[in-house]
């Protein structure tokens, strides 16, 4: 139709609105309605249609708020053409359902039982909110998919848009909105100017509810579960800035987690990618905690340096402790003992190793050495059947040559003596009747803080003994971050 055309047909409207003119012998507003249905309608939703981005999914069920005008619902029906229509009014609006139904319920487009409506109080959120979940669960699918139904907010109170737009975002449903240029002279809108705007749930479009839900799996540790939360939200989010950070960081963790030294280095990458895109959605102190665990574990994965392994054995307890997981804490906590003293006994004679022990490294007197060995052992109260030296040197072996060498480290870790060795045996006693050791019995939290704690002894004389970066202060920036910010 020429623009020239539909003016003049604009025209007529209005004529027959105010009385000038007549139409199936009558004039007035709702004469002027049928002259609109029926003359102008189809070339509104043809350009109605060219202005609006309009989805090629289907839309199973519009819920349409209604007031005094009809107008917006059949035009949001005609652009969306769902399956399914539900008209929510007010009692002094009901005039416009008879005029929504007289057009909708007709060959080619709905069936009686398609079409339905429902009366609400304007003020009353939780009727609304009623009346489209119950019309939801009659859907096949699952109620609240995101998809399935779409919320017109035009007609209707403001009162009742708010609460529509509410229970939208409850339910998980898009919105949609017919927005028309504005005619300030005769207080009405321009036919012809329609666009409808079909918003997803904005919830999803900004995403602080579901971003707040990652970062629940995030900080309780479930790292592969927030990474495909944080990968969802990428896709949907209007600033998925803060969301790949996430995706990243959580696909980096759980790398970590898993001593994944093979993938590591790629989520790292991963991380800083993101890490240079993310501006101001984190902090600085974030980011340069970020930066450093990046660099940490890129050594440990290239060097696979042994003393970086004891502190991460360390940090990954503390993590899992910190989750009250107190059988895998308590396993890597055993790691950095066992690891930091055959660390130290190693350091004494070069090519000394703990796994093809060769004594005669360590001394020029073995007999003297396996003597102290002995009472050290047996003052302990431990019974080796084994009058020898160990020929493989694990936790307990390795505390006991240290002390029976008179090695000064014993005392800055506190197992030096009877008292101290007999606690440090008790507490390898537990952690190997563990589920995840040799045994059946779950580690108590008061056992795991007590090898937490001396594995933080045994690391700290170790580490700090290399004129190093002090310990305490390395695992504090390893420490895995709990927030997104």
């Amino acid at each position: 139709m020429k623009v020239t055309e539909f003016a003049a047909r604009l025209a007529r409207q209005r004529a027959i609105e105010s009385g000038q003119q007549e139409y199936e012998g009558g004039s007035g507003r709702e004469y002027a309605l049928r002259y609109y249905l029926a003359e102008m309608l189809d070339e509104v939703v043809r350009q109605a249609t060219a202005r609006s981005d309009l989805r090629a999914a289907p839309v199973p069920l519009l819920i349409s708020l209604v007031g005094f005008s009809p107008v917006t619902t059949i035009l949001s029906y005609e652009l969306l053409r769902p399956q399914r229509l539900l008209v929510v009014t007010s009692a002094d609006a009901e005039e416009s359902v008879d005029v929504i139904a007289d057009y909708v319920v007709s060959a080619g487009r709905l069936r009686h039982r398609d079409f339905m409506h429902r009366w609400c109080n304007p003020t009353d959120p939780h009727g609304i909110y009623r009346a489209v979940k119950a019309e939801l669960e009659g859907l096949p699918s699952a109620a609240g998919e995101l998809g399935q139904a779409v919320i017109d907010i035009t007609g209707g109170r403001k009162v009742m848009s708010a609460a529509a737009a509410l229970a939208a975002w409850q339910l998980n449903l898009r919105l949609c909105y017919i927005e028309t240029d504005w005619d300030p002279t005769r207080r009405q809108a321009i036919p012809g100017s329609d666009r409808l705007l079909l918003l997803d749930n904005p919830t999803t479009i900004f995403g602080e509810q579901s971003m707040e839900e990652a970062l629940q799996l995030f900080a309780g540790g479930a790292f592969e579960a927030a990474r495909r939360r944080y990968a969802s939200l990428c896709d949907s989010l209007a600033d998925p800035r803060r969301a790949r950070f996430m995706r990243a960081l959580s696909e980096f963790y759980r790398a970590w987690c898993d001593l994944d030294l093979a993938g590591i280095t790629e989520c790292a990458g991963a991380v800083e990618a993101a890490l240079g895109q993310i501006g101001t959605e984190i902090s600085h102190e974030t980011a340069d905690r970020v930066g450093g665990q990046l660099e940490f574990v890129r050594r440990l994965a290239r060097d696979s340096e042994r003393d970086s392994f004891l502190v991460c054995f360390y940090v990954l307890g503390e993590h899992y402790r910190e989750l009250a997981r107190y059988d895998f804490a308590a396993l890597l906590y055993y790691r950095t003992i066992e690891g930091g003293l055959a660390r130290r006994l190693e350091g004494r004679a070069k090519g000394f190793s703990c796994e093809r022990p060769d004594y005669r490294l360590l001394t020029d007197d073995v007999g003297a050495l396996l003597r102290s060995y002995r009472t050290v052992v047996e003052h302990a109260g431990h019974r080796d059947p084994n009058p020898g030296l160990p020929p493989y040197v694990g936790l307990m072996n390795a505390a006991y040559l240290l002390d029976a060498l008179g090695d000064e480290f014993t005392v800055h870790c506190h197992i030096k003596g009877t008292k101290a060795l007999s606690h440090l045996s008790r507490l390898a006693t537990t952690r190997n009747r563990s589920v995840l050791a040799h045994g059946e019995q779950a580690v108590r939290q008061g056992d795991c803080e007590e090898l937490g704690h001396k594995a933080r002894l045994v690391l700290r004389a170790y580490w700090d003994d290399g004129g190093r970066l002090p310990v305490d202060e390395l695992v504090g920036s390893l420490r895995f971050i709990r927030t997104d910010r």
